[in-house]
């Protein structure tokens, strides 16, 4: 999750002027579109082997792919968020919908279809159905019934939103909102991540209207972690901060981070028992395994 040092391109500077290159680690993918021509994509995403890899699957797969039932499963798990459409195999028209959609978040998303009945039955959906596969945190979302373009786009505007977001400078605002607690989720890889996204959604959801959840990166903010009081060898690890009087409750480090714990915790907080400093979940079972500094070497993926 960690990002390595920008260096500009003083050697090869022609090189890097022919494909928009200032600065390195730089990514940029080749694919042939027809003939001898080359069509280049710039990568700007963040410096992870689950980002890459997830920029490179949008890129060599379909718009839209026609998903064969013993393929379903392993179709929904392409890609971070997966969008499926369940359609009957004579509502073309809807089809021809969902494609035009595609075709324009083809680089955001995973887009294919079913028009297998069992297979919608085996899923608990009705034809025609609409679903967004989170696999970073499983919080799915249905739209069912007929759809038009607008119904579509508005639907993946709202249900790809992840609960849990993602801090980092560009919105630090969003976490010092001074009516609300701000949960952070101190996570040195993507796998930490994701697994307490999982564990963590639902009390998100729940404590939606008075706490901001967000997962920093455990090794660009260290310095962050370490202001709140925790120990930067042992991750993942998570600390509640009050923006409206400055106050820092924080989850006993070791501890495995579980939702029930977490859950009473931001009661506790919320309901003004709590004192500035206090620890949680020391009653929680012990971390199968922790993250420690040498273990985080090279940790930039790039």
């Amino acid at each position: 999750m960690g990002h390595a040092t920008d260096a500009y391109c003083d050697e090869e500077k022609e090189l890097c002027g022919s494909y928009d290159v200032n600065a390195y680690p730089a990514v940029r993918l080749f694919k042939k579109n027809g003939g001898k021509d080359v069509e280049v994509t710039r990568y700007r995403g963040r410096r992870t082997k689950r980002a890459i890899r997830s920029f490179v699957t949008k890129h060599e797969i379909p718009t839209v792919t026609h998903i064969e039932p013993e393929n379903v499963g392993a179709f929904k798990a392409t890609d971070d968020i997966v969008i499926m459409a369940y359609l009957r195999p004579d509502q073309e028209a809807l089809l021809e919908v969902f494609r035009t959609v595609a075709s324009k978040h083809h680089a955001d998303y995973v887009f294919g279809y079913v028009t297998d009945m069992p297979t919608a039955d085996a899923e608990g959906l009705a034809m025609p159905s609409i679903v967004c596969y989170k696999n970073t945190d499983g919080d799915n979302k249905v739209m069912n019934g007929h759809f038009s373009e607008a119904d579509v786009g508005k639907f993946l505007e709202t249900a790809t939103r992840t609960v849990i977001g993602e801090f980092n400078e560009r919105n630090m605002d969003v976490y010092m909102a001074a009516d609300k607690l701000a949960a952070y989720i101190f996570a040195a890889t993507d796998n930490e991540a994701n697994a307490l996204r999982w564990e963590l959604t639902p009390v998100a959801k729940k404590f939606d209207k008075y706490v901001t959840f967000g997962v920093a990166d455990a090794v660009e903010y260290a310095p962050m972690a370490e202001s709140f009081g925790l120990s930067e060898r042992k991750f993942p690890a998570l600390a509640v901060h009050a923006p409206m009087n400055d106050n820092v409750f924080i989850y006993r480090q070791g501890k495995r981070i579980m939702a029930s714990v977490v859950e009473a915790m931001l009661t506790t907080i919320l309901q003004a028992k709590a004192g500035s400093g206090q620890v949680f979940g020391s009653d929680a079972p012990e971390m199968e395994g922790e993250v420690t500094q040498d273990m985080r070497k090279g940790h930039d993926e790039l």
